[in-house]
This record gives structure tokens, C-alpha cells and sequence, in this order.
């Protein structure tokens, strides 16, 4: 066990760099010994032809060398060992729209979750829908999955859209199968070949034979995960798909759907997740749902501001973002106010900047890229104290 001081991105940070410097070590010890083994060859080539026993002398101690050498040698550094290796393939839709949502409305009994609600994604967007436990985010999204079509009159999904669902109770699994005929049943293929695919998810030998209703929580999501990499929608919809997940798969989860070219609309309780993958977030409010252009960090700070919002489609980005008010007399609390918009601003940009490095860090070392390493170690390591300068003079306005 080690211990690390900071939080996980200062962790993190910090493990790649160390990586980065192992495989350095790493390279430099591998040529070493390569050396030593070419050196005891051609002393044993010598000693077999001369009856000098000064050669066999040279070459014992050449031999101890060497085996000396390999007990010490450095270890290859390990990756993320615990990373699943997803990726979800989808060509990009020409069509507009994605989903549109008229006049849904939704209760059970005298409980009203959405009245007369609108919405719409295009193509090619990022939606994160969110609220309160219970506001009705995953009632709404199995209406759409269960009724969804371009004919429907409330839930119409466009008509070149292919919709891939994860569902938070995992319901679109068969308990009674196994998880290699679940798969093959999804898409039809080799058994060598499901077991390829399976081991991406971290599925062995023996997991693929298990009875999926004897998986774990983690196990059946990692197996959601894996039905949407071998079907290939364009259009995703997730009810909190990292849930049961550890740090490194949900990490993987992230690179994944980054890379990915469709439509996502997605619910998850969690922040970090929503940041990275979210442009737009759409909050369920008073039966109706009010979107806003952004971030779920941006949403959050402007519902805590009480900004203005627009119901529906928002239809240029940024337009309702919160901005900073200046005192009406150009007073101190107006400047402070927008020193503190200032600072928020940059500071998101540089822990976008950050996580963009810490990316390109972690390629580099899968490549082995040890000038590339080098280069954004520096600069990541330029970039943590600009980032605590900023938080210091965030706070310091209070």
C-alpha cells in the first residue's frame, strides 16, 4: 500500500508521471541487459575455442553478472490493469433530429411527474437529464425506449437512429443465460471470437460460462456495456452506467464515450462523469423540463445563482449562461462578483487543460513515447501550481 497526498486528480497526476519515469528506467536496464547476454554469448563462443581457462574465468563472472543484474532488474511498468477496453463505434447521423419530445405527461395516481413537457436533442449531442430522486428521469426514459419511433405522436426518435440502451435495473439482460450465449445471442459470432470480445470487459473463461442472473451489480453493468459495443447504435441512452463500476472502468467508460461519434442522453448521479461527457443539461422541474446550454458544473452554478433558464430547446449555445451582475454604481461588490466569473472561467479551462494532458500523458506511455512523456510531464507539472493560484484567489474573495 502507498500513500498519496492530495486528492485523485493530484494522485493521478502523479502515478503517470512516476510511470512515465519507470519506463525510462525501464528501457534503459532492458539494453542493459541485452548487453550483458550479447557480452556472455561471445565470451562463450571464445572460451569453446581456446584452451585458455582465462576466457572461462571471464565468462563465469560475465554469467554471475548477468543473473545478478536480472534479479535487480526494473520492472515493467503496469497500465491500468483494472481498465475495461471499450469502444463504441457509431458513424455520425446526418439527420437533425435525434429525439423529440411533445406535450409528454406522466403521473401515477394523484402524483404528477411531467405535464404537457417538451424536448429536443439533435444529433450528435451530449444530454445529461437530471433531478430530484423520484422527479420521473427514468420513467421518461423507458416511455422512450419502450414507445419511442418517428411515428409516435409524443416520443418520436429519428428514423436513421439506432438507440442502444443501458439500463439502470439492467432489465434488457436475460437472467436465464449464460453470459457467452446472452452475447451471441446480441450478435452472432465464433465462440473464439465472444471470448475475444468478452475479455475486453474483463469477462474470463469461467465469467462467460456464469448464469448472468448470478452476476454481481459491476459484472451485469461491464455486460450492458459490452451488448452496446457489439451492437453499434448511434444513439445511446443511459441510465446511470457507472453504477457497480471501479474507478479505472468508469475511467474507461469515459475515454470511450468521449471517442464516441452518436447521440448520448444519459442520467447519472455521478458529477465528474456528467462533467466530462455533458454540453447540455436538462433538469426536471415542476413537471416540465428546462434545459441549459453547458456543463453540469456551468448548470450547477447558474441553478445555484438562480439564473434564467428557457424551457425546451435552448437554441444557441451558451445563451442562458449565468453571468456575472455588475453593481448598478460600479461598486466593489459588481467587481468582485466579476473577478470571481473571471477566475471560475479560467480555472475550468485550466482543469479541462489538465485532464487533456493527463490523456495525452497515459497514450504516451501506452506508446512508450519516452520524449512525448517528457514533455507533458513538464507540463503538467508547470500547470498544478497555476492551478492552485487560482483556487487561492477564488477563495480569497470569499
Amino acid at each position: 500500500m502507498r500513500y498519496y497526498e492530495g486528492g485523485y486528480s493530484s494522485y493521478r497526476s502523479t502515478v503517470l508521471r512516476e510511470r512515465m519515469a519507470q519506463q525510462a528506467d525501464y528501457s534503459a536496464n532492458q539494453k542493459r541487459l541485452a548487453q550483458l547476454e550479447d557480452l556472455v554469448k561471445r565470451f562463450a563462443a571464445i572460451a569453446s575455442r581456446t584452451s585458455d581457462p582465462a576466457w572461462g574465468k571471464r565468462l563465469r563472472a560475465r554469467r554471475s553478472q548477468l543473473s545478478r543484474e536480472k534479479a535487480d532488474a526494473v520492472e515493467a511498468p503496469q497500465g491500468d490493469a483494472g481498465k475495461i477496453r471499450a469502444r463504441f463505434e457509431a458513424e455520425a447521423s446526418r439527420a437533425d433530429i435525434a429525439l423529440q419530445i411533445r406535450g409528454y405527461s406522466k403521473g401515477f395516481g394523484e402524483r404528477i411527474l411531467f405535464d404537457d413537457a417538451d424536448l429536443d436533442v439533435s444529433c450528435g449531442e451530449r444530454v445529461a437529464l437530471v433531478g430530484a430522486n423520484g422527479s420521473g428521469k427514468s420513467t421518461l426514459i423507458r416511455d422512450i425506449i419502450a414507445e419511442g419511433n418517428w411515428e409516435h405522436p409524443v416520443l418520436r426518435v429519428g428514423p436513421s437512429l439506432q438507440v442502444g440502451y443501458s439500463a439502470q435495473q439492467q432489465e434488457v439482460l436475460d437472467p436465464d443465460k449464460t453470459v457467452m450465449e446472452q452475447l451471441r445471442a446480441w450478435l452472432p459470432m465464433t465462440q473464439q471470437a465472444a471470448f475475444g470480445f468478452l475479455s475486453r470487459f474483463h469477462f474470463g473463461a469461467r465469467d462467460a460460462q456464469k448464469r448472468i442472473g448470478d452476476l454481481s451489480g459491476g459484472e451485469r453493468n461491464r455486460l450492458q456495456l459490452a451488448r452496446l459495443a457489439a451492437l453499434g447504435p448511434n444513439f445511446l441512452i443511459l441510465d446511470e452506467p457507472t453504477n457497480h463500476l471501479d474507478i479505472p472502468a468508469r475511467e474507461a467508460i469515459e475515454e470511450a464515450l468521449a471517442d464516441f461519434k452518436g447521440t448520448i442522453l444519459v442520467v447519472s448521479h455521478d458529477r465528474y462523469f456528467l462533467d466530462k461527457l455533458a454540453e447540455r443539461v436538462v433538469e426536471i422541474e415542476d413537471g416540465k423540463m428546462v434545459s441549459f446550454e453547458g456543463n453540469f458544473s456551468e448548470y450547477w452554478h447558474a441553478r445555484k445563482a438562480a439564473s434564467a433558464r428557457s424551457t425546451g430547446r435552448v437554441n444557441q449555445r451558451g445563451k442562458d449562461r449565468a453571468r456575472p451582475r455588475q453593481a448598478a454604481d460600479g461598486g466593489a461588490q459588481g467587481r468582485d462578483e466579476g473577478r470571481a466569473a473571471e477566475l471560475e472561467a479560467r480555472i475550468q479551462e485550466a482543469e479541462a487543460l489538465k485532464v487533456e494532458i493527463e490523456a495525452q500523458l497515459s497514450r504516451a506511455f501506452e506508446r512508450g513515447d519516452q520524449r512525448e512523456g517528457k514533455r507533458l510531464d513538464k507540463q503538467l507539472r508547470q500547470l498544478g501550481p497555476r492551478v492552485a493560484q487560482l483556487y487561492e484567489a477564488w477563495m480569497a474573495l470569499g
